[in-house]
C-alpha cells in the first residue's frame, strides 16, 4: 500500500473515532441532566402512589370493618330475639301446666302497658269481656298471686296489683293457720293484719288466700313472712308479708273465676 492510502485509512479512522466520541458525549449531558431533574418528581411520585395505596387500603380496611360490625350487631340481635323466645317459651309452658290443673282457668293474658293511672298500682292486660273476663276475677302467674281485676273493656282488662294499697285479701298462714287480712302497701313488701299477739307466728312462714272473701279462690301462693313485731303492739301484731312474684317481673299472667 502506498504512503498516501495509508494516511487516507488513518485519517478516515481517527474521524470516526472522533465521531463517536463526540457523539457519546452529546448524548450523555443531556441523560445526566434529565436524571437530576426528573430525580424530585420521581421521589414525588413515589410518595404520592404510597399516600394513594394507603389511603385506598385504609378506607377498604374502614369498609370491612364497618360491614363486619353490621353482621356482629346482627349475630347479636338474633341471638337476643332467640333467647327471648326461650324465656317466653318456658314461661308459656309454665303457665299451660299450671292451666291444667286450675278448673276455674278463665284466660291467660299477655302484659302490654303499665297502668294510666298515678294513683293505682295496675297492669293492662291484651284480654277483656270477649275472652270472658269480669271485675275482681284473680290473677296469678305459677309464682303466686298478682292481684285481681280491676277494670274490664271489650279487648283489655287492668288488674289491681297486690301492692296497691287499696289492694286486700282474706289469707290464711300455712303451717299454724291463723287467718288474716293481707294489703299492700305501695312497696315491695305487704302488711298481714289482724293477727293477735298471743298468736305464734313463724319468719318464713308461707301465706296463702283462705276464700272467706268470695273473690280469691283457697290455697292460691301469697308470700312468706319477713318480719313480725309484737312489741308495743296493743290488738294486732305487725307483720311484714314479700309476694313470691315481684311486680316488675311480669309478662304473662292467667286470670281466675272467683
Amino acid at each position: 500500500m502506498s504512503k498516501g492510502k495509508k494516511r487516507i485509512v488513518i485519517l478516515t479512522l481517527f474521524s470516526l473515532i472522533a465521531l463517536i466520541l463526540i457523539t457519546y458525549q452529546h448524548n450523555r449531558i443531556p441523560s445526566v441532566f434529565f436524571r437530576v431533574i426528573s430525580y424530585p418528581y420521581d421521589v414525588f411520585n413515589r410518595f404520592t402512589m404510597n399516600i394513594i395505596m394507603t389511603s385506598r387500603e385504609l378506607y377498604d380496611a374502614f369498609d370491612e370493618n364497618k360491614r363486619l360490625k353490621k353482621e356482629l350487631n346482627a349475630a347479636l340481635m338474633e341471638k337476643q330475639r332467640f333467647a327471648e323466645i326461650v324465656q317466653e317459651n318456658r314461661r308459656l309452658k309454665e303457665l299451660l301446666s299450671l292451666k291444667d290443673h286450675l278448673p276455674n282457668y278463665v284466660a291467660t293474658a299477655k302484659v302490654v302497658a303499665r297502668g294510666y293511672d298515678r294513683l293505682l298500682n295496675t297492669l293492662i292486660l291484651d284480654k277483656g269481656k270477649n275472652n270472658g273476663i269480669k271485675k275482681d276475677m284473680s290473677v296469678i302467674t305459677p309464682r303466686g298471686l298478682v292481684g285481681k281485676i280491676y277494670s274490664v273493656r271489650d279487648d283489655f282488662s287492668e288488674v289491681l296489683l297486690l301492692s296497691d294499697p287499696n289492694f286486700s285479701a282474706a289469707v290464711r298462714l300455712q303451717k299454724s293457720r291463723y287467718e288474716g287480712v293481707i294489703s299492700g302497701t305501695g312497696h315491695r313488701y305487704c302488711i298481714l293484719k289482724y293477727i293477735p299477739p298471743e298468736e305464734w307466728v313463724e319468719k318464713d312462714e308461707v301465706v296463702v288466700t283462705s276464700g272467706l272473701d268470695g273473690i280469691f279462690p283457697p290455697g292460691l301462693l301469697v308470700g312468706v313472712v319477713s318480719s313480725i313485731r309484737k312489741e308495743g303492739i296493743e290488738f294486732f301484731q305487725d307483720i311484714k308479708v314479700m309476694p313470691f312474684q315481684a311486680d316488675t317481673k311480669i309478662e304473662e299472667v292467667i286470670i281466675l273465676s272467683n
